[in-house]
This record gives structure tokens, C-alpha cells and sequence, in this order.
């Protein structure tokens, strides 16, 4: 176990090579540092079996990226600090099965009410076993998406996607919420980009802050702008 925390992609990189792992557990925006570095580097990416999440939303561009660049299957956890595992994507399907047997998890609508299926609505946590410090109706700040029932036939709940957290939401100028996807993916083809930071100043106003490597060229900042937008 490596604490990725205190740790540089480099030193990461050096570990995960070393330990010659078949499982690879991790934070998303970590893979990503790390796929960008083997790409950077172009050193050949780690013989993995999988690549298992946790901790943070999951966008497209991340997963077609390993994909395209790794061929490593990648698995995830929706899980938080305050109740451990909420549920997992199962093995056949591409969304979650929400852990029904250790805590109740509701998604509500803007009334307070059930989301049916397809609905995208707040996640409220119910613990059934936290008996020295339980959480009732917990609202944890997260959004998802509700699924239909699983043809795999395990019968627990279904999310089809977990979206992010409120704190992450664009608001569009008719009033539609959105979670936005950066385009991390196509952007780091177009440019050496260390990090970024988008601010909406108004709902028609959204500035985009970048962190390179070296300067970017007006060609660059025109391909960076249509991805964008």
C-alpha cells in the first residue's frame, strides 16, 4: 500500500511497477496523472487484470483513455468515509448495485420525493448497523441517477450513474443543472497541461484556467476552446 497523498506520480509510477501487481486500487484523478505520465515518458503501461476505483466521480474521457492507452478493464466503488461501501458496479452491467443489506439509500427529488427510474435526484443515507454514531436520512451531498431492476438477477437496488457532488454542478443559462465533463482526455492530446480550474462567474460566464508545461500555441488554444465548449 502506497499513500498516494504523499507521494509524487513518479514515485507512484516506480512503486506500481515494482510490485508487479495484478489489482490496482486507486483515486480516478490518480490514474489519470499516471496514464498521462506513462504517456509523457512513454514507458509501457503496468501489466494489470484490472483497475478498481474509489473515492471520485468517473467521467467518459477517463475510462476511454485507459482504454485506448492501458487496455485495463477498470470496476467501481460508490463508497464514502462516514459509511464505507454504498454500492458497486456489477460485474455484467456498467452500473451499481447499492449495498441494500448495510444501509438504506434513497434518492430524492427536489420535493422530497422517490426518483423513479431514469429520475436523477439528491442520495439520502440510512447506516442499519452504525449503532454507536447512526446516520438517519443523511444527505451526503451527492447526486445519481436511478436504474431499472438488473437482468442479473441479484435484486438489490440499482443507480445507473453517480453524477458527483452539488458543489460540482453547472448551472446553464435556461436553468438545466449539469455535471460537466472537462474532455481531460482530448484536451491532454492537444497540449502539455499539468492542471486546471473552471470558475462560472455568471451563468453565461465560465472561465477556464490552465496550468502547461510549455507555452501553448494559438493552434492549440483553438482546438483547447472547441473542446470546450
Amino acid at each position: 500500500v502506497l499513500d498516494s497523498k504523499t507521494t509524487t506520480v513518479q514515485q507512484q509510477w516506480d512503486w506500481l511497477t515494482r510490485q508487479q501487481a495484478a489489482y490496482f486500487v486507486t483515486y480516478p484523478s490518480i490514474l489519470n496523472e499516471l496514464i498521462q505520465h506513462s504517456i509523457e515518458t512513454k514507458q509501457p503501461p503496468p501489466e494489470l487484470r484490472e483497475i478498481r476505483l474509489f473515492g471520485e466521480a468517473i467521467d467518459d474521457d477517463l475510462l476511454t483513455l485507459c482504454r485506448e492507452t492501458w487496455n485495463v478493464p477498470v470496476t467501481d466503488t460508490y463508497s464514502a468515509n462516514e459509511t464505507g461501501p454504498i454500492a458497486h458496479q456489477c460485474p455484467g452491467h456498467a452500473h451499481y448495485h447499492v449495498q441494500a443489506e448495510n444501509l438504506l439509500v434513497e434518492i430524492l427529488n427536489d420535493q422530497n420525493q422517490p426518483c423513479a427510474p431514469g429520475e436523477i435526484g439528491r442520495v439520502v443515507l440510512t447506516t442499519l448497523h452504525n449503532f454507536a454514531t447512526p446516520l438517519i436520512r443523511y444527505a451526503i451531498g451527492d447526486y445519481a441517477e436511478v436504474g431499472p431492476a438488473c437482468p442479473c438477477g441479484r435484486g438489490l437496488p440499482v443507480l445507473r450513474r453517480i453524477l458527483g457532488r452539488v458543489r460540482n454542478i453547472l448551472t446553464l443559462p435556461n436553468g438545466e443543472k449539469r455535471w460537466p465533463s472537462l474532455g481531460w482526455g482530448k484536451l491532454s492530446r492537444i497540449a502539455p497541461i499539468v492542471q486546471y480550474q473552471l470558475i462560472q462567474k455568471t451563468l453565461h460566464h465560465i472561465e477556464a484556467h490552465f496550468v502547461v508545461r510549455e507555452k501553448v500555441t494559438a493552434e492549440q488554444e483553438t482546438q483547447m476552446r472547441e473542446v470546450l465548449a
